[in-house]
């Protein structure tokens, strides 16, 4: 492939968390005032997490989508921007509000309550063809927030591949639980990147082993995420699997964001899989010390220094 401006691409999730530290309080209705442990406001979404830990990385990345000319959309274009995510494509508009999720956090568990009004109001012509045909990899997440985007996707992906793309898709949570994903879409993805859970429900099995074997004829790598317990790695040819260090646990938003963005580093450069799987697990657990999705973040010198490897070269063509 020729040489193209930017390594990865992706569509904004444009989104402010507002993470809520609950301790051991539990929220009760009646018009109670609770008093709660902290709470802190972060760079929110999960396409805008990985975009900035990819950027961190040194991987030239980009996006676009649609954030609101509001004080939290400013939060989201300044933190892009300080990642050094390229955000030339994210528009704003004062007709919309950028989306929040509030997340209550209660030890190592949390819910996410999500306004997703800037989100779901992405649509197709928002991603410009100039961007897809400067870029080697798509990666796609929040698949099931993007509700403008999802009936364009297949052509938005078909696109992507006339240019040589490869593709990734995180689907992340289903509001609906609905766990909906057409088999037409599928057969673009490159790359699938659930967590445990998210896998099991979107395959209709009990079994990690059956829910993969659902989804392998139609995507070629499977790479799921099961937490302190590590990750595995499915081809049509076998499957790797590799342990979580132990870390200390902040709060876990964005460690799965993180994950496939040291994913994709390892993928880029022409790694083996156990090593881009390495990667991926010393990105999502550095991610988990730090409160809100992007303040544990590893640059790549400390990646290379935590799976000491030797592969500071380019990015393969």
């Amino acid at each position: 492939m020729e040489k193209r401006k930017y390594d990865v691409a992706t569509i904004f999730d444009a989104c402010v968390d507002l993470i809520v530290h609950l301790g051991n309080v539990t929220p009760d209705f009646g018009q109670k005032e609770q008093l709660v442990q902290d709470f802190g406001v972060y760079l929110g979404g999960s396409a805008c997490i990985f975009a900035s830990q990819c950027a961190k990385l040194g991987i030239s990345t980009a996006g676009a989508g649609l954030a609101g000319e509001d004080a939290f959309g400013k939060i989201v274009l300044d933190e892009l921007r300080g990642s050094g995510v390229d955000i030339s494509y994210l528009k704003t508009s004062s007709a919309c509000k950028t989306s929040v999720g509030v997340a209550l956090n209660k030890g190592n568990d949390r819910c996410t309550l999500t306004y997703s009004d800037s989100i779901r109001l992405v649509e197709k012509s928002m991603v410009p063809d100039g961007l897809l045909r400067q870029s080697r990899h798509l990666h796609i997440a929040s698949y099931y927030l993007l509700s403008g985007l999802r009936q364009d996707l297949c052509e938005i992906l078909k696109q992507a591949k006339q240019y040589g793309l490869t593709i990734s898709l995180d689907t992340n949570w289903d509001p609906e639980e609905r766990w909906e994903l057409p088999e037409e879409l599928l057969q673009y993805v490159d790359i699938l990147l659930p967590n445990e859970q998210e896998l099991l429900f979107l395959s209709g099995e009990k079994s990690l082993s059956r829910a993969i074997a659902r989804f392998l004829p139609a995507v070629p790598l499977i790479v799921v995420k099961m937490g302190a317990q590590g990750a595995a790695a499915a081809t049509k040819d076998g499957m790797e699997c590799i342990q979580a260090p132990a870390v200390p646990i902040a709060d876990t938003i964005g460690a799965g964001d993180s994950f496939d963005a040291g994913f994709l580093y390892g993928y880029l450069h022409g790694r083996p899989l156990r090593e881009y799987l390495g990667y991926a697990v010393e990105c999502g657990s550095a991610n988990v010390s730090a409160f809100g999705g992007c303040g544990g973040q590893l640059d790549l010198s400390r990646l290379l220094a935590k799976t000491k490897s030797q592969d500071k070269g380019e990015l393969k063509a």
